[in-house]
């Protein structure tokens, strides 16, 4: 239970040094919903959500490793014209 917590802030703190904002501005109800276990893929009582997002932050190298598959993070050491190639489809 303390290992999903510590993790948790972790996350947090990947998030804000890391976070691909103008992705998460774009997508903000795709991400509530993600977050929320509202979307098809995975929906879930709100319970549920709970306990499955305290299971999913056991293992935070899988999810940061999902975030930045899905471009949610940039990977580490990104540099701004990396930052911006990945962004470009988000102005269209």
């Amino acid at each position: 239970m303390i290992r999903s917590i510590i993790n948790l802030f972790r996350l947090i703190e990947i998030v804000r040094e890391r976070g691909n904002t103008q992705l998460f501005r774009r997508s903000r109800k795709q991400v509530l919903d993600i977050l929320f276990c509202r979307n098809d893929i995975n929906r879930k009582n709100p319970v549920s959500a709970l306990w499955y997002w305290f299971g999913v932050l056991k293992g935070l190298d899988m999810l940061v490793w999902r975030l930045e598959t899905f471009g949610f993070l940039y990977q580490p050491g990104a540099t701004d014209e990396q930052r911006a190639r990945l962004n470009r489809y988000l102005e269209s």
